[in-house]
């Protein structure tokens, strides 16, 4: 046990000082075009990586995304992939749905972008997680409210589905505590876990000694 103290300590995140409380929000979508969450006035910041637009923070790429909107589309005259390449599928347009990125090719090289409308159950239907290929913590949250942990958890600001009702995983509350070692855990922590460590190996090689002079 004392020569294994490191690898538990590390995989059981003893003395780890970092705290997330995660807990999941329904989110309801309408036929107008709007959505509403379960947690509200808590908005979870992002509902899916997959789809620009989505959710309580504003980016970059949504603004640009909805000037081409309201313009009806944009005609770009460079290279075209270095212009319509993104890491969504889809962008979310507030009061009026789910709409795909399209591009035409035009004359003398120039390119044609904009937004095509989405059916909301075949864009739900791609982006969404089923939940029973989510990981044990977004279970945890979606099935009881809440998961607690000492780490960042995985899947989290993803939309996922539960038969027909849909959630996002978020983080409510966390504490991070980064010390000046660069380490999560706190230097006593790291200090008494290889300590009993190298206690651990003497203990081990001593009985092997012992055990070799008895025979």
């Amino acid at each position: 046990m004392f020569l294994l103290n490191p690898l538990v300590v590390s995989a059981y995140d003893i003395g780890d000082p970092d705290w997330y409380r995660y807990e999941a929000s329904e989110v309801e979508f309408f036929d107008n075009g709007t959505y509403t969450y379960s947690s509200e006035p808590d908005r979870p910041e992002s509902l899916d990586s997959d789809v620009a637009c989505f959710g309580a923070l504003p980016s970059r790429s949504c603004v640009l995304e909805r000037a081409i909107h309201a313009n009806g589309s944009i005609t770009y005259d460079g290279p075209p992939s270095s212009f319509i390449d993104h890491e969504y599928n889809y962008v979310y347009i507030w009061e009026e749905g789910f709409f795909r990125p399209v591009t035409e090719e035009g004359q003398n090289g120039t390119v044609r972008y904009g937004l095509q409308s989405v059916p909301r159950e075949e864009a739900l239907g791609y982006i969404a997680t089923p939940l029973s290929r989510t990981n044990r913590g977004v279970r945890t949250a979606i099935e009881t409210g809440t998961y607690e942990t000492s780490d960042e958890l995985p899947g989290a600001h993803e939309l996922v589905q539960a038969g027909d009702r849909y959630y996002v995983v978020y983080p409510a509350a966390y504490h991070e505590d980064r010390g000046d070692w660069g380490s999560e855990r706190s230097p006593a922590v790291v200090v008494l876990q290889w300590l009993l460590g190298i206690i651990g190996a003497f203990l081990v090689l001593r009985g092997q000694r012992h055990r070799v002079e008895r025979q």
